[in-house]
């Protein structure tokens, strides 16, 4: 793939506007399908989650 990336680029065919990620093909691990979490452990992340869009739509970066 690098070698015709190269080629292409040294001919001046490359457009890098293009290009792109497909994530699609992400996996998670088979053990992350079904998570338990405790009550407790699941609203301190929501709240975190929570937080961190506030920041964010106030446009501040998050932690």
């Amino acid at each position: 793939m690098n070698a015709m990336i190269s080629q292409a680029a040294a001919r001046g065919d490359v457009d890098l506007s293009l290009v792109s990620v497909d994530s699609s093909t992400s996996r998670a691990h088979h053990h992350a399908a079904g998570m338990r979490v405790a009550p407790e452990r699941l609203q301190e992340l929501e709240r975190a989650v929570a937080e961190e869009k506030g920041l964010r739509q106030r446009g501040k970066p998050g932690p």
